[in-house]
């Protein structure tokens, strides 16, 4: 305890001094980071936060927990009430996969050890931000994106199924049946609408802290190049992977090194979780460790990704409509083996539990 009131004293001290004696470079930093707030941040997340929480507390959930309760305890031995919090993980992006996997936990839909299983892998990078930002916006090619998205997914799902091991000696409650108290439209939305308020303020307010001390930090020491790039995405993603793509390498280094930035998150998101996450009083080690997992997986499936697909066009040239209908076809082909792979994994493991059973 000591240890930890020391460290968090002396980073406080020091974040002081940092902002006290670059008070202008800081001002600086924190407009950029108000930029990005407001143009990507809350435009992506804040309506997903109110549509995650209507459909939380309207019952929909029970509807996802039904469909995929043949998965999610064979699979990460995880309530399939947890399904919700994966699914609007991916959907939407971080940190909102956390979010609703704490407010499941809170319901009693999920028990701890369940909830901390969860934290590990439901926490990602959504679609609008890995195919838009990254693949168009950053890449200028439809497939880099598609292809980050894909060894970001299986490497949540790796995770997943690792973390299926964790706790097995601790408690962990029987499924139980989700109950939804009878709620008006008004009510829901409000709710809703209130706890999407309060997450977005969060989110935000880390992502300025930690990009204008991550900036400050990196100003002082002495890296260059790729090792400024990963380190800057070690703090916050969104900076390191802008910085990613402008090194002087190849493609399929740029993609490979963006596939672990975004899969590990950065401290930022981290920190968004830390704080949305607390009053639950949930453990975030196996979060911290699914993360680092997550980027490392994610980096090996973008090589193995790019061995068997390489990307070597932009989709912009006259070619366009081909190359992405054959790239198309073969994410479309590789997400069904994705599948397939997953309910025979599923299965198997319900058939060895329900042997244990017996």
């Amino acid at each position: 305890m000591k240890a930890k009131r020391l460290f968090v004293y002396t980073f406080a001290v020091g974040a002081v001094i940092l902002l006290v004696k670059n008070a202008s470079d800081a001002i600086l930093y924190a407009k950029d980071a108000v930029n990005i707030c407001m143009e990507m941040i809350i435009p992506s997340l804040f309506p997903f936060f109110i549509c995650s929480g209507i459909l939380i507390y309207s019952g929909f959930c029970e509807l996802l927990a039904k469909a995929f309760q043949f998965c999610m305890y064979p699979l990460f031995r995880v309530s399939p009430a947890g399904s919700s919090a994966f699914i609007l993980g991916i959907v939407s992006g971080y940190p909102l996969g956390a979010i609703t996997a704490g407010e499941l936990y809170e319901s009693s839909y999920l028990s701890k050890v369940e909830a901390e299983r969860l934290l590990a892998f439901c926490n990602n990078s959504g679609p609008l931000f890995i195919l838009g930002s990254v693949g168009i916006a950053i890449y200028a090619n439809i497939r880099c994106g598609i292809a980050l998205y894909v060894s970001h997914i299986l490497a949540a799902l790796t995770v997943g199924i690792i973390f299926r091991f964790y706790g097995r000696s601790k408690h962990s409650s029987p499924p139980t049946r989700m109950t939804t108290p009878d709620r008006s439209v008004g009510e829901i939305f409000d709710i809703a609408l209130q706890n999407a308020i309060r997450n977005i303020l969060t989110v935000c307010g880390a992502v300025l802290f930690f990009s204008v001390i991550g900036r400050l930090i990196l100003s002082l020491a002495p890296v260059s190049g790729i090792a400024d790039a990963i380190l800057s995405g070690m703090l916050e993603f969104v900076t390191g992977t802008v910085k990613i793509s402008l090194l002087n390498t190849s493609e399929a280094k740029k993609l490979i090194l963006t596939a672990i930035v975004v899969g590990f998150a950065g401290l930022s998101v981290h920190a968004q979780v830390m704080a949305v996450i607390a009053k639950y009083r949930l453990s975030l080690i196996p979060y911290i460790i699914g993360k680092v997992l997550h980027g490392l997986l994610a980096g090996i499936y973008m090589i193995v990704y790019l061995h068997i697909n390489p990307i070597t066009s932009a989709v912009f040239e006259p070619s366009m409509s081909r190359g992405f209908a054959a790239a198309s076809a073969f994410e479309t082909v590789t997400a069904v083996c994705v599948v397939c792979l997953c309910v025979a994994i599923a299965l198997g493991l319900y058939v060895k539990e329900y042997k244990k059973g017996q």
